[in-house]
């Protein structure tokens, strides 16, 4: 799997950072929202559910593509008023329609300040 788009890139902390399992490493938006993250898989795959460990972020949703056209996407799962917005948070999201995925994104539609960070991205 890889980052194929990001709607913002910072030099120290790239989007493919949320994949090293690295507490050191993470993803740093640049501001502004909404803020997106695709990424393609090699192979389609089943996918139920989307863990991340994030920070600053108060309301995310989840797209899914099933081919890699990347046009039509649709809305998998949604959550806002995420909570401790102070600390590191563990966001789980079960997709709605648990099948077929080639694309996902990952939308981060509000944060609690100007920035978020992404520290983990586990897909299920």
């Amino acid at each position: 799997m890889e980052v194929i788009f990001s709607s913002s890139y910072d030099d120290r902390n790239p989007p493919t950072n949320i994949f090293t399992n690295n507490k050191k490493e993470f993803f740093s938006s640049t501001g502004m929202f909404p803020q997106e993250i695709t990424i393609q898989f090699e192979t389609t795959k089943n996918i139920s559910k989307v863990n991340l460990i994030s920070y600053g972020i108060k309301k995310i949703k989840i797209e899914t593509c099933e081919n890699d056209t990347v046009v039509k996407f649709k809305t998998q799962a949604q959550q806002n008023d995420i909570s401790n917005p102070n600390s590191l948070q563990n966001i789980s999201l079960n997709l709605n329609d648990k099948g077929k995925v080639k694309v996902l994104k990952i939308v981060v539609e509000e944060g609690y300040e100007d920035f978020f960070t992404i520290h983990s991205v586990n897909i299920q």
